[in-house]
Parts: structure tokens; sequence; C-alpha cells
């Protein structure tokens, strides 16, 4: 729950005046909102532990029962795929929730205020989705740290490094979709809307259990899905085999619908908020 005193804080980075009153230009009250909503989320020690502590316990724990099988001739064992896709679950979790919190500012009035101090939809929106961005980094870099300082799996810099920027940015599509679901609806079934998403999508796209188990008709629902290709493109990263081009085709449909649909309720919220 967004408290008083973070309120306050992000009043402040958004307010439209910096020094003695001169008028801040809308990129740097952009760049100031994105900053203090990111300070803001990283501060809640619970959104932490179910986006970056939760996810490493799980590698861990998968890694010890299934992680020392070898894959492939190149070296590679389960357990360096079980890190790509419990990263990509961190990353889902950290994505969503961070995109959700947007319900807080509509419900509290804080929208409104943001747009009294001079934010405009559009960069309320923009400051929100770099947050979000910034805050799926610890997910993601945390599960490979412990990839490498505690199980063992081995990867060159530019394994390492491609394969979390594919993480990275296949988070994009996710993000939009927990300002989505943050916009269109109420309070009340947010958490409830975010928590059932994140399992469906993590199921059906191979981050729990390998896609290869799966029967056709999941097969074919899965490749449809964004968290599948992000894993893919996790994967593809450390790999280096050809690029899943179907796969960035896909998280670009994705993204591009569900900013469509971000706009149209943004819009909707905002002359709901000037309303008041």
């Amino acid at each position: 729950m967004t408290t008083a005193p973070a309120l306050t804080t992000t009043a402040t980075a958004a307010s439209p005046s910096v020094g003695r009153g001169a008028p801040a230009s809308q990129t740097r009250r952009t760049v100031r909102f994105a900053l203090s909503s990111t300070s803001t989320t990283l501060r809640k020690g619970m959104f932490l532990f179910f986006t970056v502590a939760l996810p490493i316990l799980m590698f861990l724990m998968f890694n010890e029962i299934f992680g020392k099988e070898a894959i492939g001739q190149g070296g590679d064992t389960v357990g360096t795929f079980i890190m790509v896709r419990m990263a990509a679950y961190g990353g889902l979790g950290a994505a969503i929730n961070a995109g959700a919190i947007i319900q807080l500012e509509r419900t509290n009035g804080w929208l409104r205020q943001l747009m009294v101090a001079g934010l405009t939809p559009r960069s309320f929106v923009i400051g929100k989705m770099v947050a979000a961005m910034v805050i799926v980094l610890p997910a993601l870099i945390g599960v490979y740290l412990a990839g490498a300082l505690v199980a063992g799996i081995h990867l060159d810099a530019l394994e390492a490094v491609r394969s979390l920027l594919a993480l990275w940015i296949g988070m994009l599509p996710l993000v939009l979709l927990g300002l989505v679901v943050g916009l269109a609806l109420k309070p009340s079934a947010v958490g409830a809307a975010t928590t059932i998403g994140m399992m469906l999508l993590a199921v059906a796209g191979g981050l729990w259990f390998p896609y290869e188990m799966f029967p056709s008709w999941l097969q074919t629902i899965s490749r449809f899905t964004p968290t599948y290709w992000v894993g893919e493109l996790g994967t593809w990263g450390i790999i280096g085999e050809d690029f899943p081009m179907r796969g960035a085709v896909t998280l670009a449909a994705w993204t591009l619908g569900l900013a469509v649909i971000a706009a149209l309720l943004l819009g909707r919220a905002a002359r709901s908020a000037s309303r008041r």
C-alpha cells in the first residue's frame, strides 16, 4: 500500500517547478517521476521478495534436483536453462506488478495530482514504463548471479549479456500488460488478476515446466504467449543459434496491441481524474 510519505516524495519529484520556481520541462518531469516511482517500488520488501528472492530460491531448488544433467555437446546443463526460465519468471512478476501499481494512482487521486502538477498522461505512462523496466533488472540479474556464484553455471561475458539483454527487452509487453490490468480493473480485482495471470503465463510459457512435456494443443497455445518467447530469446542468447524471428514478431505484436489498449484506457482514466 502506498503511504502518505511516499506520495509526498513523489509529489515533490513530479512538481512542475525546479529551484526558484523555474518551470521544468516535460522531459525532466517524466525523468523525475520515473526515478521516484522506481525508488518507491524498490523500497517495498514484499515486492523484492516475490520478484527477486523467490525466483532465486526456486531456481536453486530446481537446479539441485534436475540441473546437473548435460544437454548437447556445448557443455550446457539443464540448470542453465532452468536459470533462464526462473529469471524470466522473476522478470514476469516484476513487470506485471510494477505496471499494475498504476491502479494505486488512480484510486487515491494521485493521477489527478500529477496532472495538476503538469505531468501529461503521456509522460505519466512513459515514466511508469521506464520505472518498471528498471525494476525488472534486479529480478533478472539476481537469478543469473545465483547461477554463477552458487550453482556453478559458467557463461562467458557475451553469452550472459546477450541473454540478459534479450530477456530484458522481452519484458516490455509484460510491463504493458500490467499497465492494462491496473487501468482496466477495479483495485479489489487487480491483485487476483495479476496473480492468476502470472501463473497462467508462467505455466503456458514453459517457465515452470518444460515445453516439451506439454500436450500438442498446449504447445500450440504456448507459442502465442509472450512468456514462451521471452524464455526462448534468453536461451538464444546463450546458445547463439538462429535468431527466433517468430518470437520477435510475436512479442512486437503483443507490445503494439497492449500499447494501443493502454493508451485508450489511460485517456479514459485521465478524463475521469480531470472531472473530480
